[in-house]
């Protein structure tokens, strides 16, 4: 049985599982990383693992989304005084998604489909919930034109901007400026009006 940590304890073990989860995560996937790989640099038994977090998936979340919330919020804090500034914004955001590693990790197969498969029934929806209040926030603060862009419009060159993010090399050094680019100004075209 594992035994009772005192709030100290449970800070200082969260955030060695925490520092260890990203730092395993980010070089050997979540697949490979074990919980006895996770607990070790935690200095804990594998059973109290459980009393911090219920799956390594779970605990992999928590970190994707801390990145995550960080890549974007410049979107939501200021606002730029152009579309040629607006532009520029999201190529330094997509500079700072493709140098997550943990972002970078969501483009593998087995791991994107085993993270999902393993998550509780009702985490994906919040998450999703999440993101849609994201997107509503954005085109709130961003739009410029006399009629809002569809948040599923604005979510399709997202993620096609994500895409882009986690298959480079499937692009190619070649392609993937002229992608990116044409990806940007698609949102872009989303806020503001042609140029």
């Amino acid at each position: 049985m594992p035994r009772a940590f005192n709030e100290n304890e449970r800070t200082n073990i969260r955030h060695h599982l925490r520092e260890s989860g990203r730092r395993l995560f980010a070089t050997t996937g979540v697949v490979r990383t074990s919980l006895d790989q996770l607990t070790s640099a935690a200095g804990i038994a594998k059973g109290s693992f459980y009393k911090f977090y219920d799956s390594k998936e779970l605990l992999f979340m928590e970190l994707l989304e801390e990145s995550q919330n960080r890549i974007r919020a410049p979107l939501l804090k200021g606002r730029a005084s152009s579309r040629r500034m607006f532009e520029q914004l999201l190529r330094n955001l997509f500079d700072d998604f493709c140098a997550d590693p943990l972002m970078m990790l969501m483009g593998r197969e087995v791991e994107f489909q085993t993270v999902v498969r393993r998550l509780p029934p009702d985490y994906l929806p919040r998450h999703q919930k999440d993101d849609q209040d994201f997107l509503d926030a954005l085109i709130e603060r961003w739009n410029t034109i006399a009629v809002p862009p569809k948040r599923d419009v604005v979510a399709a060159r997202i993620t096609l901007l994500v895409m882009l993010g986690t298959q480079r090399d499937f692009m190619g050094a070649r392609l993937l400026p002229h992608a990116v680019t044409a990806a940007i100004t698609g949102l872009g075209d989303c806020f503001f009006k042609r140029a």
